[in-house]
C-alpha cells in the first residue's frame, strides 16, 4: 500500500477494556465527548446490533470507564445500535439526545449532561436501521439535519408484510415485480434544537463518489440542503 500502516495491537498500554462479559457480545458503542474534554458518554447495546441499552460514563477522557450506570426501563427494549448526540437549541441550552431505531424510532433526552434521562418515546411514525447515525448543526441556532439508512423493511410498518419492500435476490421477499434491493438515505430536520423532527426526505444521492486529482482516490461527498453548513472541515 501507498498508505503506511502502523500495527499497535501489541501495545497494551494503550488498550483500555470498556466492558466485559463472558458469553456476551459487546460492540457497536456510540460516545459523545463532552465540553470539559474529559467527561466522556458511551451508549451500545448488550448484543450484536440489537438488545438492551447499555450506559457507560468517563471521567478521563476513556482512560477509566465507571461500571454500567443505571437506564430507564424502556431502554431494554431497544431493537437497534442507539445513538448519542449533543444537540443546542437556539436558547443556548445544551441536551444530549440518544436515538434507537427499527419501527418507530424512539428518542430520550437528557437535560442534565446524562446523569438522567427520559424513557425511549417516539418521534414519528416511520423507522430505519441505526436511526440518526449522523446528526448535524445548521447555520441557523438550534436547527439540526439528521441522517439513516431503511432499505424499506422499517420505514413504515416495521415488520408488516404490506410495508417491505420486494427484492429479487432474497426469496423470502421475491416476486416477478420486484426491484433490486437496495439502501435509500433519509434526511430529519429539527428546527427547535433536536426535540422534535420533520418526517423523513429520501436523499439517494446524499453520497457520491469524487476522485482526487492527486491520487485517485475516491472519497464520498455528502451534500445537503435546507440551510446545511458547509465547513471546510469533513
Amino acid at each position: 500500500y501507498s498508505i503506511p500502516i502502523v500495527d499497535i495491537s501489541g501495545e497494551s498500554h494503550r488498550q483500555t477494556i470498556v466492558d466485559r462479559e463472558a458469553g456476551q457480545y459487546l460492540g457497536h458503542p456510540t460516545t459523545v465527548l463532552l465540553e470539559d474534554d474529559k467527561t466522556l458518554l458511551t451508549v451500545y447495546p448488550k448484543g450484536h446490533g440489537r438488545g438492551a441499552i447499555v450506559y457507560k460514563r468517563s471521567d478521563d477522557a476513556g482512560l477509566t470507564w465507571s461500571d454500567r450506570l443505571p437506564t430507564p426501563e424502556s431502554w431494554r427494549t431497544s431493537l437497534e445500535v442507539p445513538t448519542l448526540h449533543r444537540v443546542v437549541d437556539a436558547a443556548g441550552k445544551k441536551r444530549l439526545i440518544l436515538f434507537s431505531g427499527l419501527y418507530p424510532i424512539r428518542m430520550a433526552v437528557s437535560e442534565d449532561d446524562g446523569t438522567s434521562w427520559s424513557e425511549l418515546e417516539p418521534i414519528g411514525d416511520f423507522g430505519g436501521v441505526v436511526t440518526m447515525a449522523s446528526v448535524l448543526a445548521l447555520e441557523t441556532p438550534g436547527h439540526y439535519l439528521a441522517f439513516f439508512h431503511d432499505d424499506g423493511r422499517f420505514l413504515r410498518g416495521g415488520e408488516v408484510e404490506k410495508y417491505r419492500v420486494k427484492s429479487p435476490h432474497d426469496p423470502d421477499y421475491s416476486s416477478s415485480t420486484a426491484l433490486p434491493w437496495r439502501f435509500w438515505v433519509y434526511t430529519c430536520l429539527s428546527k427547535d434544537g433536536g426535540l422534535t423532527w420533520s418526517v423523513p426526505a429520501p436523499h439517494r444521492d446524499v453520497a457520491r463518489r469524487q476522485s482526487l486529482r492527486t491520487g485517485g482516490a475516491a472519497f464520498p461527498r455528502r451534500q445537503t440542503d435546507r440551510g446545511a453548513a458547509t465547513g471546510k472541515q469533513p
